[in-house]
């Protein structure tokens, strides 16, 4: 990255609320989704929200889903629950557990696990959902990181690093990942969403801090970064195999993410937003949707199934080399794990 980061302005932001608030009518839907038999998704966060929905409309499709959990009875009661409501599915769900990602030390034997799982099958698809909201900023990981950049941001990325000798391969015509992001990568930090000098905050006292709101803007604009800069740093073999590597903002949803935030917001959120499924199309639209080419590298998905701009210096950030920075950075932190 070698130029500083374009100004961007509150009307962008305002005009992106609106379009989240009253998006347009899904139009890719289950119905126009190919049969997915003999072959495998991997869906992190499967066991609730949006990930539940995502994997129960893969299943649908005949897909062997690959959830990956945190705690493994909540995701055999959600691969019961999906089995109960499609009993004609010839896929399959096959449940992962103990993926913690506020313990990146828990990520290896994950990818260890989904290999032996997957066996010489091919992987098709590799949707990144699972992620932390917090209503506060005090969340701090095991490794001593801020919480939600832990979750959605390092760990995401170092769960890729094992999944990528069993997904870069010329075994399957359907190639696609999907780092799912959020509209709040708006608040992220002034240059290209990232606090530079110390994106964790290692080390900084709680106090010194900034909002959660800006934590968690911060961890959703390297989603956006990650999903180019994984595109860009396998390039030759991505363009072979036609693998296609994206960021989505699902919604304005009502999910487990504002589990946390109280009553007002729960109040409000099952008053006006919109409903998981609604997410899972967003997802599904940028894993599933024929259109999207190699040409797609990095684009920003938004409700219910579109592709727009994120915020102008991340957009910016795609192409000057800030995503390819914030690449290295978090290479730096994960690679004691591998």
């Amino acid at each position: 990255m070698t130029e500083p980061a374009p100004s961007y302005g509150r009307c962008s932001q305002l005009l992106a609320s609106k379009q989240a608030l009253w998006p347009n009518k899904p139009t890719f839907l289950p119905k126009e989704y190919p049969d997915l038999s003999n072959k495998t998704a991997i869906v992190t966060g499967a066991n609730t929200g949006i990930g539940f929905c995502v994997a129960k409309l893969l299943y649908e499709k005949n897909c062997n889903v690959i959830a990956v959990v945190r705690t493994e009875s909540k995701g055999l009661e959600a691969s019961a629950k999906i089995k109960k409501e499609i009993p004609s599915s010839k896929g399959s769900i096959t449940v992962v557990s103990g993926c913690d990602f506020l313990d990146l030390s828990t990520v290896k034997h994950v990818g260890e696990e989904i290999k032996n799982v997957l066996g010489n099958k091919p992987l098709s698809i590799i949707i990144h959902n699972a992620g932390l909201m917090a209503p506060n900023n005090a969340g701090t990981s095991k490794q001593g990181y801020e919480a939600m950049f832990s979750v959605n941001a390092l760990g995401p990325q170092l769960l890729q690093h094992f999944l990528d000798p069993l997904f870069l391969k010329k075994d399957d015509p359907l190639k696609r990942i999907v780092w799912v992001s959020s509209l709040a990568h708006y608040s992220g930090f002034k240059e290209y969403g990232i606090n530079w000098e110390n994106p964790t905050f290692e080390k900084v006292p709680l106090e010194e801090r900034p909002g959660s709101q800006v934590l968690y803007g911060q961890s959703k604009a390297a989603n956006i970064l990650q999903a180019k800069a994984w595109a860009s740093n396998h390039k030759d073999i991505v363009d072979n195999i036609g693998c296609v590597s994206v960021s989505c903002f699902p919604g304005i949803l009502r999910t487990e993410l504002l589990r946390d935030w109280g009553y007002v917001v729960d109040f409000i959120s099952s008053h006006f937003f919109y409903g998981a499924i609604y997410g899972a199309y967003t997802e599904l639209y940028a894993a599933l949707y024929p259109k999207l080419t190699i040409k797609d590298q990095g684009a920003y998905i938004c409700p219910f199934g579109e592709i727009r701009e994120p915020r102008k210096d991340i957009l910016a950030g795609l192409s000057n080399g800030a995503d390819l920075k914030l690449w290295d950075f978090v290479q730096d932190k994960i690679s004691s794990f591998f």
